[in-house]
């Protein structure tokens, strides 16, 4: 995963997906702009980021 890279995020809450752009990288950590929504993620384990937002739960999966 790169900076600028396309990724699909999933609302694991309602199983919708959306567009994303990581905007941000910090170690453990991406920041995913999703419209006008930031949403930070953690690496959870190889190739699977989690994060939180508005009491829902998001997640991207790595594919590089």
């Amino acid at each position: 995963m790169r900076l600028d890279d396309k990724v699909t995020v999933t609302c694991t809450d309602t199983d919708k997906t959306m567009p994303g752009t990581i905007v941000r990288m910090r170690g453990e950590w991406v920041d995913v702009e999703v419209g006008e929504l930031m949403i930070s993620l953690r690496k959870a384990k190889a190739g699977l980021w989690v994060g939180s937002k508005a009491g829902m739960e998001f997640t991207v999966q790595d594919v590089s």
